[in-house]
Protein backbone atom coordinates (compact mmCIF):
# COMPACT_ATOMS: atom_id res chain seq x y z
CA UNK A 1 0.00 0.00 0.00
CA UNK A 2 1.13 3.46 -0.82
CA UNK A 3 2.31 5.56 2.04
CA UNK A 4 0.69 8.99 2.65
CA UNK A 5 1.52 11.67 5.09
CA UNK A 6 -0.14 11.23 8.48
CA UNK A 7 -2.47 14.13 7.74
CA UNK A 8 -3.74 12.60 4.51
CA UNK A 9 -4.04 9.18 6.06
CA UNK A 10 -6.30 10.69 8.71
CA UNK A 11 -8.57 12.10 5.99
CA UNK A 12 -8.60 8.81 4.14
CA UNK A 13 -9.51 7.02 7.32
CA UNK A 14 -12.40 9.43 7.95
CA UNK A 15 -14.09 10.21 4.59
CA UNK A 16 -16.95 12.18 6.19
CA UNK A 17 -14.50 14.42 7.95
CA UNK A 18 -12.78 14.99 4.60
CA UNK A 19 -16.05 15.99 2.98
CA UNK A 20 -16.85 18.33 5.85
CA UNK A 21 -13.46 20.03 5.66
CA UNK A 22 -13.77 20.31 1.88
CA UNK A 23 -17.22 21.91 2.20
CA UNK A 24 -16.01 24.29 4.89
CA UNK A 25 -13.11 25.30 2.68
CA UNK A 26 -15.43 25.86 -0.27
CA UNK A 27 -17.81 27.88 1.92
CA UNK A 28 -14.89 30.02 3.15
CA UNK A 29 -13.78 30.61 -0.45
CA UNK A 30 -17.32 31.54 -1.49
CA UNK A 31 -17.69 33.95 1.41
CA UNK A 32 -14.36 35.62 0.61
CA UNK A 33 -15.35 35.85 -3.07
CA UNK A 34 -18.75 37.32 -2.21
CA UNK A 35 -17.15 39.81 0.18
CA UNK A 36 -14.77 40.89 -2.59
CA UNK A 37 -17.59 41.18 -5.13
CA UNK A 38 -19.79 43.08 -2.64
CA UNK A 39 -16.95 45.50 -1.89
CA UNK A 40 -16.37 46.06 -5.62
CA UNK A 41 -20.10 46.61 -6.22
CA UNK A 42 -20.26 49.00 -3.28
CA UNK A 43 -17.32 50.98 -4.67
CA UNK A 44 -19.02 50.99 -8.08
CA UNK A 45 -22.29 52.23 -6.56
CA UNK A 46 -20.46 54.95 -4.63
CA UNK A 47 -18.66 55.96 -7.83
CA UNK A 48 -22.03 56.02 -9.64
CA UNK A 49 -23.61 58.21 -6.93
CA UNK A 50 -20.60 60.54 -7.02
CA UNK A 51 -20.78 60.62 -10.81
CA UNK A 52 -24.48 61.47 -10.72
CA UNK A 53 -23.92 64.17 -8.11
CA UNK A 54 -21.19 65.67 -10.27
CA UNK A 55 -23.47 65.61 -13.32
CA UNK A 56 -26.28 67.29 -11.35
CA UNK A 57 -23.86 69.99 -10.20
CA UNK A 58 -22.68 70.49 -13.79
CA UNK A 59 -26.24 70.77 -15.10
CA UNK A 60 -27.18 73.21 -12.33
CA UNK A 61 -24.20 75.37 -13.26
CA UNK A 62 -25.29 75.69 -16.90
CA UNK A 63 -29.06 75.88 -16.42
CA UNK A 64 -30.50 79.31 -17.11
CA UNK A 65 -32.08 81.08 -14.19
CA UNK A 66 -35.67 82.20 -13.87
CA UNK A 67 -34.76 85.66 -15.16
CA UNK A 68 -33.93 84.10 -18.53
CA UNK A 69 -37.28 82.27 -18.62
CA UNK A 70 -39.05 85.53 -17.74
CA UNK A 71 -37.42 87.27 -20.72
CA UNK A 72 -38.87 84.50 -22.88
CA UNK A 73 -42.30 85.15 -21.37
CA UNK A 74 -41.92 88.88 -22.07
CA UNK A 75 -40.81 88.17 -25.65
CA UNK A 76 -43.87 86.04 -26.41
CA UNK A 77 -46.27 88.22 -24.42
CA UNK A 78 -45.09 91.35 -26.24
CA UNK A 79 -45.42 89.72 -29.66
CA UNK A 80 -48.87 88.46 -28.66
CA UNK A 81 -50.03 92.07 -28.38
CA UNK A 82 -48.95 92.93 -31.92
CA UNK A 83 -50.32 89.71 -33.42
CA UNK A 84 -53.74 90.42 -31.90
CA UNK A 85 -53.65 94.10 -32.90
CA UNK A 86 -53.02 92.98 -36.48
CA UNK A 87 -55.84 90.44 -36.07
CA UNK A 88 -53.43 87.66 -36.97
CA UNK A 89 -55.29 85.24 -34.72
CA UNK A 90 -53.26 82.10 -35.56
CA UNK A 91 -50.08 83.97 -34.64
CA UNK A 92 -51.75 85.36 -31.50
CA UNK A 93 -52.72 81.79 -30.51
CA UNK A 94 -49.11 80.71 -31.05
CA UNK A 95 -47.83 83.50 -28.78
CA UNK A 96 -50.32 82.92 -25.95
CA UNK A 97 -49.50 79.20 -26.06
CA UNK A 98 -45.77 79.99 -25.94
CA UNK A 99 -46.35 82.43 -23.07
CA UNK A 100 -48.10 79.64 -21.14
CA UNK A 101 -45.26 77.15 -21.83
CA UNK A 102 -42.60 79.65 -20.71
CA UNK A 103 -44.56 80.47 -17.54
CA UNK A 104 -44.54 76.76 -16.64
CA UNK A 105 -40.82 76.59 -17.43
CA UNK A 106 -40.12 79.56 -15.16
CA UNK A 107 -41.96 77.80 -12.33
CA UNK A 108 -39.95 74.61 -12.82
CA UNK A 109 -36.75 76.65 -12.56
CA UNK A 110 -37.79 78.57 -9.44
CA UNK A 111 -40.96 77.22 -7.79
CA UNK A 112 -40.46 79.38 -4.71
CA UNK A 113 -38.66 82.59 -3.95
CA UNK A 114 -37.03 83.82 -0.78
CA UNK A 115 -38.56 87.09 0.36
CA UNK A 116 -38.11 89.15 3.53
CA UNK A 117 -40.85 87.26 5.40
CA UNK A 118 -39.67 83.77 4.38
CA UNK A 119 -40.38 81.64 1.32
CA UNK A 120 -43.01 82.54 -1.27
CA UNK A 121 -44.48 79.54 -3.11
CA UNK A 122 -44.88 80.75 -6.69
CA UNK A 123 -46.71 77.68 -8.01
CA UNK A 124 -50.17 78.58 -6.65
CA UNK A 125 -49.79 82.11 -8.00
CA UNK A 126 -48.72 80.90 -11.44
CA UNK A 127 -51.45 78.25 -11.52
CA UNK A 128 -54.09 80.84 -10.68
CA UNK A 129 -52.77 83.21 -13.36
CA UNK A 130 -52.76 80.41 -15.92
CA UNK A 131 -56.23 79.17 -14.98
CA UNK A 132 -57.76 82.65 -15.03
CA UNK A 133 -55.93 85.45 -16.84
CA UNK A 134 -54.02 83.35 -19.39
CA UNK A 135 -57.21 81.43 -20.11
CA UNK A 136 -59.12 84.71 -20.60
CA UNK A 137 -56.54 85.87 -23.16
CA UNK A 138 -56.63 82.49 -24.93
CA UNK A 139 -60.43 82.61 -25.00
CA UNK A 140 -60.41 86.13 -26.48
CA UNK A 141 -57.92 85.01 -29.13
CA UNK A 142 -60.05 81.95 -29.94
CA UNK A 143 -63.13 84.20 -30.23
CA UNK A 144 -61.11 86.67 -32.31
CA UNK A 145 -62.57 89.41 -30.14
CA UNK A 146 -60.38 92.52 -30.11
CA UNK A 147 -62.23 94.20 -27.21
CA UNK A 148 -62.15 91.08 -25.02
CA UNK A 149 -58.50 90.62 -25.94
CA UNK A 150 -57.51 94.12 -24.76
CA UNK A 151 -59.36 93.61 -21.47
CA UNK A 152 -57.88 90.14 -20.91
CA UNK A 153 -54.36 91.23 -21.92
CA UNK A 154 -54.48 94.11 -19.44
CA UNK A 155 -55.85 91.77 -16.77
CA UNK A 156 -52.99 89.35 -17.37
CA UNK A 157 -50.45 92.17 -17.09
CA UNK A 158 -52.01 93.21 -13.77
CA UNK A 159 -51.87 89.61 -12.48
CA UNK A 160 -48.21 89.36 -13.48
CA UNK A 161 -47.52 92.66 -11.73
CA UNK A 162 -49.21 91.26 -8.61
CA UNK A 163 -46.80 88.31 -8.68
CA UNK A 164 -43.86 90.70 -9.09
CA UNK A 165 -45.05 92.65 -6.06
CA UNK A 166 -45.58 89.50 -3.97
CA UNK A 167 -42.02 88.46 -4.96
CA UNK A 168 -40.72 91.84 -3.75
CA UNK A 169 -39.86 92.81 -7.32
CA UNK A 170 -42.41 95.59 -7.78
CA UNK A 171 -39.78 97.51 -9.76
CA UNK A 172 -40.52 95.11 -12.65
CA UNK A 173 -43.45 97.18 -13.93
CA UNK A 174 -45.32 96.04 -17.03
CA UNK A 175 -46.84 98.20 -19.75
CA UNK A 176 -48.52 97.75 -23.11
CA UNK A 177 -45.60 97.28 -25.53
CA UNK A 178 -44.89 100.04 -28.02
CA UNK A 179 -42.81 97.91 -30.40
CA UNK A 180 -42.72 94.17 -31.05
CA UNK A 181 -39.99 92.16 -29.36
CA UNK A 182 -39.21 90.54 -32.71
CA UNK A 183 -38.88 92.91 -35.67
CA UNK A 184 -38.27 89.99 -38.02
CA UNK A 185 -41.87 88.72 -37.71
CA UNK A 186 -44.52 90.04 -40.08
CA UNK A 187 -47.58 90.41 -37.87
CA UNK A 188 -50.03 91.14 -40.68
CA UNK A 189 -52.65 88.41 -41.13
CA UNK A 190 -52.47 86.09 -44.09
CA UNK A 191 -54.96 87.26 -46.67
Amino acid sequence: MQSYSPCIETYLDHPMKSVRIFLQSMLACCLMYNATVFAAERESEEASVESLQAEIARLNSIMPGQAFAMTQIAYNFSNLWFAAQAENWPLAKFYIDETRVRLRWAMRITPSRRISSGQLDLLPIASSIEDNQVKAVADAVAAQDQTAFRTAYTGLMQACQGCHEASEKAFLRLQIPTAPAEPLIDFSPNL
